[in-house]
């Protein structure tokens, strides 16, 4: 498989304390990789670093082998006009929608092609329409955010990133802002773009989810990732104690219903 992202030695650090300690790992075309970890162990930051929401304080990150930034004298430096093009190729749906609270459903969809990508009223009409039918909003189309519950919002964003036609998505704790019973629905979404191919990187504490649609599980803790696996083999059979701790304390998860041919 095609490498689209690679992380090398990535750390970063807010003054005196290091959140990331060192993180490598590589994410081949298609791949849905889940992160795990408790409160603090770096999960939202790393994420915040793939698409340089937060510079990386050392390491590289390179997107289909091209690595970000410019290396002068030992230092990185990272040129804003270079940055807005790799957020334009790497999509990110956060805890919060942040959707404007002034423009519908479909208004919203087509802000970042118009805004970012310069593309024409049509060509931003039919990635609007299309990645609002891909997540089954399309007949919200001309709805405010105010109208729509806090899954369908959610989902709002999800097709907000899409319509950018990014490489990879990046989800950070896409449902724990949703009461219970909605975030079923968002789930679902994610689970249909994993199993159409869409490359994507996924912190989420939903550990069932995590087992039916993973490829691969990190475990972060401290900074580092503490392990790697199948999601057998890292939610299953763990092998470290810290991730046996974790998991423990989140108690059982159900998992997927065997199919029944």
């Amino acid at each position: 498989m095609t490498e689209v992202l690679r992380i090398e030695g990535l750390r970063k650090s807010f003054g005196d304390l290091e959140v990331l300690s060192g993180i490598d790992l590589t994410v081949k075309k298609g791949q849905t990789i889940v992160i795990i970890g408790a409160s603090g162990s770096g999960k939202s930051t790393m994420l915040r670093c793939v698409n340089f929401m937060e510079v990386p304080t050392a390491g590289r990150i390179y997107l289909e082998t091209q690595a970000v930034g410019l290396e002068n004298n030992g230092t990185v430096q990272y040129p804003e006009n270079e940055l807005a093009k790799l957020r334009a190729r790497v999509g990110m749906v956060f805890q919060h929608f942040n959707l404007f609270p002034h423009m519908t459903a479909l208004q919203n969809v087509m802000e970042g092609p118009r805004t970012v990508l310069k593309c024409d009223l049509e060509e931003c009409q039919r990635r609007g329409k299309k990645y609002l039918k891909k997540v089954g909003l399309d007949w919200k189309a001309d709805a405010f955010p105010s109208q729509l519950s806090g899954g369908q919002q959610q989902r709002i964003a999800i097709a907000r990133a899409l319509a950018m036609e990014p490489e990879i998505m990046l989800f950070d704790e896409a449902t724990s802002a949703l009461d219970p019973e909605l975030v079923g629905e968002v789930l679902e979404t994610m689970k249909e773009l994993a199993d159409e191919g869409m490359t994507m990187i996924i912190v989420t504490h939903e550990l069932g989810f995590a087992y039916a649609v993973a490829d691969k599980v990190l475990f972060l803790s401290e900074g580092r990732i503490l392990e790697q696996g199948t999601p057998s083999e890292v939610l299953t059979y763990p092998k470290k104690d810290g991730t046996k701790n974790f998991l423990r304390g989140h108690g059982t998860f159900r998992l997927p219903e065997p199919q029944i041919e």
